[in-house]
This record gives C-alpha cells, structure tokens and sequence, in this order.
C-alpha cells in the first residue's frame, strides 16, 4: 500500500496541497470513468455504421469515434483543471506510433488531394493516440484487464452470431453489420483468435466450449480468405510459441480449427458460402485472368519503386495506382476494402511509413513475446493467459492486414485494442 501511494504521489503532483487519499480517489474516479467509456466503445464496434451507414457523418462519429473524442476532451480539461499536467503523459502510446503518425502528416506535402489526407490523418491519429490513451486508463489493474477480455469477447459474439444469422438465416448479402467481407474479416480475424485463446487458457473449464463455438463461428461466418487465414495462422502460431506444455488446449484448437474448416466444406453448396468460395480463387470468373488482388499487389509494389521516399500520401493511394499496372490488366474487379495493408502503407507514405509501420509492429511483437517469454506458466497462470492472448491477437491482426487494412475506419479501434492489452498487460504483471 506504502509503495502504491507512494507512486500516485509521484505521478501526479506532489506539490499539491490534496492529500493522497484524495489523488487516489480521483485517480480511481478517472480510471472507472475510462472503462466505462472503453467497454462501450468495444461493444457498440460490433455494430459497426450501423444503422446510418452510408451516412458520412455518422461513418466519422460513429458510437466508438465519437466516446473516443469525447473522452479526450474530457481527459485534458481534467488534467488541466485539477492541474495534473503529468497525468497526460501516463497513457501515451509508444514513441514508434507517434513516428508513424509524424509520416502520415509529412506526407500530406505530396497530397495531390490535401483534403483526403487531413481527414485520413486525423481518424487514424484519433485512435492511435485517443483511443490508446483510453483503453490504457481503462486498464488499471487485472480487474478491469479481465473486464475489457470479456467486452471484447462479447463484441466477437455479438458480430459472429448476427452475421451467421442474416447470412444463413435471411440470406442476406451483408455480413451481419459489416457490409463488406473484408472488413469484417479484419475485426473477427483479429479478436476471434485473441478471445479464443483467452477462454481456452482460462481456469474455468466451462468456458471452453465457448471458445470451441468462437472458433467454429468465425470460420464459418468468414466471406474473404484473409479472415481465415488470421484465424487459422494466428492460432497455430499461438501453439508454437506459447501452447508448448500445454498438449490438451493444443489439440482441442487444432480440433476446433479442423472443425470450423470441415463444416465450411460441408456447406460449400450454401449460397451463404459463395462469397468465400469466390475469394479463394486465384482466378477470376472468366477463369483466365489474375485474380486482381494480386494484381493490385504487384501494382503497389510498382508504385513504392517509382515513388520509393514520397509515396501517394496518406489516404490518396486511388488517386494513382490506375497508372502502375503497366502491361498487368486492369480488370476492375477489386472490391472496396480488398487492399493490403502492409503494401498500401508503403505505397501512400513511402518506405519511411512502411518502416514505421513495422516498428509498431515489431515493438508490441518483443513486448508481448518478451512477457509470454517471462513468465511461468505454472506459477503465474494469469500473467501467461493475458500475455498469450495479446501475442496471439497481434499474430492475427498482421495476418489479417494482408487481406483488409487494419488502418480503416470502424476497424482501426480492434488493432489498437490489441496494442493497448499487451502494454497494459506488461505493466500490471511487471509490478508484481
């Protein structure tokens, strides 16, 4: 108790004339108020733009923007009011993000539409460093670490069983509230494996078949081969590095896994399937072309040689890439949110953004692989469950970005989430 009083002291303002006590329960205050506005933003982005969306506006302050922007707002009126300036400090994500955000600005020089770079720039920028800031207040102990797995494993749920229900149910074109499948398969590619291995490694043996039907769902539920791929590669990477000792939960997701894909199998003649079936063909319809994905890709590869350091500027990759496909066909086939995200980083901001983009990645890849690497597993169980967890939604969310950005709005909020639990994660179990 003397240590923890004694760093709140610290962190704030020792200078003041409130005691502790009063710092605490402020602190206390400010955290509850945090997760609170961090749970509902996990919640209401199962829902997506649902129900204006092809409203613009609403697209822009949507449920988790608008709680995002607010609690900024509030979080620096707090901070200035009760003058503890330090307390802006505490929640700021890692330098490598901020370098990554510097780029997207830098690059609104070369924008041959300034617009659409701010108004990328300033979304992206809201939840890097907003929504960081939110989940890391939101996070003061295993409590509400705890608190935040379980909303984010009921967003899963909630986007799983309303997607497998209007595709199967009312043969709807819509993946439940996403409209496309690549985006929905970016947010279930990523938090699917994470809630999963957060069940399997839990102590309650009931919430093991959660996790079985968690997987299953979100195979089945899938419309783009990246969601599977994020689901099945995230999870055999989770096996690898962190399921060693563990042979029973390893076989059960292999199990599991063998399951979600067998029964798509199955179902290969459902016309809720057909999306997916579509999308794992390398070719297109006409059974001769590329299918232009790859075609896409090896354009965005062409525009980063031509324009190596300046790239298309945040946001503008469109406006450009018709004229690198050189001899390739333009088919104009490509669906809207079909895009690679590690290419498309590299192609809008040049190899200095791509650069940074894969220190964010590699940053929270060593601290999470670090924490898994530094703790039992038998004597700290709980450490080890959380650490897995994050290693393994971030193993995802790489994956997954190869299909559909983790940069686009509506989705951008689950790969800062996964950022934000492995931070959080060391630094509650580092102070044991």
């Amino acid at each position: 108790v003397y240590q923890q009083v004694t760093m709140i002291s610290f962190a704030y303002n020792q200078d003041e004339a409130t005691p502790v006590t009063g710092d605490i329960r402020a602190c206390e205050k400010l955290n509850t108020f945090a997760l609170t506005l961090a749970g509902i933003a996990i919640v209401t982005s199962a829902f997506h733009f649902r129900p204006w969306d092809d409203s613009k506006t609403y697209q822009m302050l949507c449920p988790p923007n608008f709680i995002v922007l607010v609690w900024l707002v509030i979080f620096i009126i707090y901070a200035f009011i009760k003058h503890k300036h330090r307390i802006l400090f505490e929640y700021l994500p890692h330098i490598s993000i901020f370098a990554y955000l510097i780029i997207n600005i830098l690059s609104g020089a070369f924008a041959a539409e300034p617009g659409r770079t701010a108004t990328y720039t300033t979304k992206l920028a809201l939840m890097l460093i907003g929504g960081y800031m939110l989940f890391g207040a939101a996070i003061s102990g295993r409590k509400s670490l705890s608190i935040i797995f379980g909303l984010t494993t009921v967003a899963v749920i909630i986007a799983v069983t309303w997607c497998l229900s209007a595709r199967f149910g009312f043969s709807s074109d819509n993946f439940g509230s996403f409209e496309s499948p690549y985006k929905y398969g970016t947010y279930i590619g990523t938090l699917a494996p994470l809630s999963a291995v957060y069940l399997f490694m839990s102590p309650r043996h009931y919430l093991k078949p959660l996790a079985a039907a968690i997987i299953i769902g979100a195979i089945v539920s899938a419309g783009s081969v990246g969601q599977l791929a994020a689901i099945t590669i995230s999870l055999i990477t989770f096996i690898v590095f962190a399921g060693w000792g563990l042979p029973h939960r390893s076989l059960s997701i292999v199990f599991f896994l063998i399951c979600g894909l067998g029964l798509v199998f199955l179902l290969r003649s459902n016309p809720a399937t057909a999306p997916l079936r579509n999308d794992i063909k390398f070719a297109e319809q006409d059974g001769t072309n590329l299918k232009q994905r790859y075609i896409e890709w090896q354009a965005e590869l062409n525009l980063m040689e031509e324009r190596t350091v300046t790239g298309t500027a945040a946001g503008c990759i469109n406006v450009y890439r018709s004229n690198y496909y050189y001899r390739l066909p333009k088919l104009n086939t490509l669906k809207a949110f079909d895009q690679n995200g590690w290419l498309a980083a590299g192609a809008e901001l040049g190899i200095f953004g791509l650069v940074c983009f894969s220190w964010i990645i590699v940053y929270y890849f060593r601290l999470a692989y670090r924490h898994l690497d530094g703790v039992s597993r038998l004597n700290r169980p709980a450490a080890y469950r959380f650490a897995a967890a994050g290693f393994t939604g971030l193993a995802a969310a790489c994956v997954a970005n190869l299909f559909s950005s983790v940069h686009y709005n509506g989705v951008v909020i689950v790969f800062v989430l996964v950022l934000a639990l492995i931070d959080r994660t060391n630094s509650i179990f580092s102070e044991d």
